[in-house]
């Protein structure tokens, strides 16, 4: 039977890329993307490499998941893997205190209360399906190179999440496994597609990241770096 995974954001950039690479490696993917026009592009685009489907999802609109986990379950019960890709930075150069809460508010909703209530929404599946959540996330900890505040802020609970979550798995005895990757510097436009020698192209990133499904190892609770050592916060 041919796995199915759902991959946010996999309309452009890391996301694409990550579609690509599960394409190429047999997965059946559904390109989840907000903007009709723009996902159907990458469908085309990504059908050269496999069976691609458009399923619209906005990760910043509660009722835009409900329809996609309700749309997926009637069409796609035998979903296998979620991956959590879609996010949004904010302002990377203000000080933590120039934001507002509105600010703040919409950078949590995309990076961590979307991805949430959409594996909520689609545990049922992975769990007959014995399936995974892939989180993809970034290091946590402010220091002088990288204190984006709004970003760390925001994706500081998805990795609370994946902890949480694949601990509660494991003493339940839930079949599903959860994990977050964290691919590091990665030249995308959410960026403003930055360069140098530590910058990893979309490509490379997804590799990262795609290369952490297909081991065939537990990484379940884990928040992996790209180098494969363990982010802990004891």
């Amino acid at each position: 039977m041919t796995k199915t995974a759902l991959v946010t954001g996999a309309n452009k950039g890391i996301g694409f890329e990550i579609a690509k690479q599960l394409l190429e490696a047999g997965y059946r993917v559904l390109v989840g993307a907000r903007d009709q026009e723009r996902g159907e592009t990458a469908v085309t685009a990504l059908r050269k490499f496999g069976d691609a489907e458009l399923v619209l999802l906005d990760v910043a609109d509660l009722e835009s998941i409900d329809h996609a986990v309700t749309t997926i379950k009637q069409n796609y019960p035998e979903l296998t893997l979620l991956v959590n890709n879609a996010g949004i930075p904010g302002d990377m150069h203000k000080s933590g205190w120039e934001f507002t809460v509105e600010e703040l508010q919409a950078t949590h909703q995309v990076d961590f209360i979307g991805p949430f209530a959409l594996s909520k929404g689609l545990l049922p599946l992975l769990i007959t399906n014995k399936g995974m959540i892939e989180n993809i996330s970034i290091p946590i900890e402010p220091h002088p190179f990288f204190n984006t505040f709004a970003y760390q802020t925001a994706k500081a609970p998805l990795n609370v999440m994946t902890k949480s979550w694949g601990m509660s798995f494991e003493k339940e005895s839930i079949p599903v496994e959860i994990f977050a990757v964290m691919p590091g510097a990665v030249s995308t436009d959410l960026n403003g597609n930055i360069q140098g020698d530590f910058v990893k192209t979309t490509a490379q990133a997804a590799e990262v990241i795609v290369g952490f499904i297909l081991d065939d190892e537990n990484h379940n609770g884990q928040v992996i770096n790209y180098d494969g050592t363990l982010a802990e916060y004891y």
